[in-house]
């Protein structure tokens, strides 16, 4: 049993960044994330990387100008 795409795939006019180097480590990821549209586990670090993210948006918005 195999999972195809199907025959009115068009490719993107568009291919982000993340999306092309996706591609060139896995091109087997990149089918499944981006042509199966099949979501990705959540990485442990991610909370940690979204909590430094939101306070260093925090700190610009009290230091800078």
């Amino acid at each position: 049993m195999g999972v195809y795409l199907t025959d009115d795939y068009k490719i993107p006019g568009h291919v982000s960044y993340s999306a092309l180097t996706t591609y060139i480590d896995c091109g087997y990821l990149y089918y499944l994330g981006r042509l199966l549209e099949i979501p990705e586990q959540p990485a442990v670090w991610s909370a940690g990387g979204s909590a430094f993210h939101k306070a260093t948006e925090e700190w610009d918005k009290q230091h800078v100008e």
